[in-house]
C-alpha cells in the first residue's frame, strides 16, 4: 500500500464511517483503502467504500470499518492506487 491516513480506536461490535478529503478536483484520492488493526488479535472489516461528487466536480471518499472481534482495536487507514 502506498499511503496511510489517520486512524483511531473502535470498540468491539462498533462500526465507524470515515470521510477522506484531499482537496482539489477530479480523482485525487484512494483507489483502495483498508483499516489495518494495530493490536494483536484485532479483527476489522472495511465494509463499504464510496465516493461523493459535489457540484464543483470535487470528490471526497468514504469508508466504513466494523470491529468484528472481541477487543477494542486501534487502527490506521492505509491505501493506494491501482
Amino acid at each position: 500500500m502506498a499511503w496511510t491516513a489517520g486512524g483511531g480506536t473502535i470498540a468491539s461490535g462498533a462500526t465507524q464511517e470515515w470521510t477522506f478529503d484531499w482537496g482539489g478536483n477530479g480523482d485525487v484520492g484512494p483507489q483502495l483503502i483498508q483499516a489495518r488493526p494495530l493490536n494483536p488479535n484485532g479483527l476489522l472489516f472495511t465494509t463499504e467504500i464510496g465516493e461523493v461528487l459535489d457540484g464543483n466536480n470535487h470528490l471526497s471518499y468514504r469508508a466504513r470499518v466494523r470491529n468484528a472481534g472481541p477487543l477494542t482495536v486501534t487502527f490506521q487507514w492505509r491505501g493506494g492506487s491501482v
